[in-house]
């Protein structure tokens, strides 16, 4: 058994080490020299647009599809009880805690320590834990946005529309999160997430009046310049983590690709994704 395990350690140092303090050198170097600034631009010379009427026409195979069979009358209760609380600014945090931010809530601001990030700050320089901000993972919980989940499966089962809300929560936090500034783009993890999440709601409420050209036009570029910082930033993951972040990321970027292909970049991501996505999954249950 030990000599297993060392085997495996050795293995393991030496086919990962070398890349990984070459990356972290790179890395380094790259923050240091204020490359970031032009690899993850703050005021992009330029944008990206698609038609609303192309994400209408599309197919969706979307999660939402037939009756959930297993909720019973007390879990639809809990689900009504839940949706209350958000809409009234309510965030559950880390699937334990209720925390009242308000309808006013900045994005930014760390409810635990009562910090607020400077979101002119590049996201390079702003470091993810402080004794003076506290742990940067409270400001995300709510950008991750997996409570528009919970609001799908309500407006589902009870037939309702919330769209207008759900829209107005995502336009709300493009406005108050500058592209590649701010605490909501140091973790590519996190970015990925509350793609997949904006990208189902908008699945399921493509027909709502609320989205129209100029929320779809402000949302979809928000979109692109998120991916496209996931995509700059994917061997961070992949070289120096190579845990669940990698999975998460190089899955967004296929899955991105698959479903905006006139975005600039699309087919980079689309191909090169699945092939990291795949390599990742071999490399982590192996």
């Amino acid at each position: 058994m030990f000599l297993n395990r060392l085997q495996t350690t050795l293995l393991t140092f030496f086919s990962k080490s070398p890349r990984y303090i070459l990356f972290r050198g790179w890395d380094f170097v790259v923050r240091k020299s204020g490359y970031s600034y032009v690899r993850f631009p703050t005021s992009p010379r330029y944008g990206v647009s698609l038609s609303l009427s192309s994400w209408r026409a599309m197919t969706f195979n979307h999660f939402v599809q037939s009756q959930d069979k297993g909720s019973d009358k007390m879990e639809l209760a809990k689900l009504r009880g839940n949706v209350g609380r958000i809409l009234q600014g309510d965030c559950l945090f880390f699937n334990k805690e209720w925390k009242s931010l308000g309808l006013d809530y900045d994005w930014v601001t760390n409810p635990d320590s009562g910090y607020r990030y400077d979101v002119s700050t590049h996201w390079s320089k702003i470091p993810t834990l402080s004794e003076k901000a506290g742990d940067i993972k409270y400001v995300w919980e709510k950008s991750r946005f997996s409570w528009l989940n919970t609001i799908v499966r309500h407006d589902y089962h009870f037939k309702e529309d919330h769209s207008e809300f759900v829209i107005g929560q995502v336009l709300d936090w493009i406005h108050h999160n500058p592209i590649n500034c701010g605490p909501n783009y140091v973790c590519s993890q996190e970015i990925s997430l509350r793609l997949l999440n904006w990208v189902m709601a908008l699945a399921y409420y493509r027909e709502s009046i609320h989205l129209n050209a100029s929320s779809w036009g402000e949302i979809i570029n928000s979109i692109y310049w998120q991916i496209r910082h996931v995509y700059s930033n994917i061997n961070y993951s992949r070289y120096t983590v190579r845990n669940n972040h990698a999975i998460t990321e190089t899955l967004t970027l296929y899955l991105m690709g698959l479903l905006f292909p006139q975005m600039p970049g699309a087919r980079k991501w689309k191909r090169r994704g699945k092939r990291w996505f795949e390599k990742e999954i071999d490399y982590q249950i192996e």
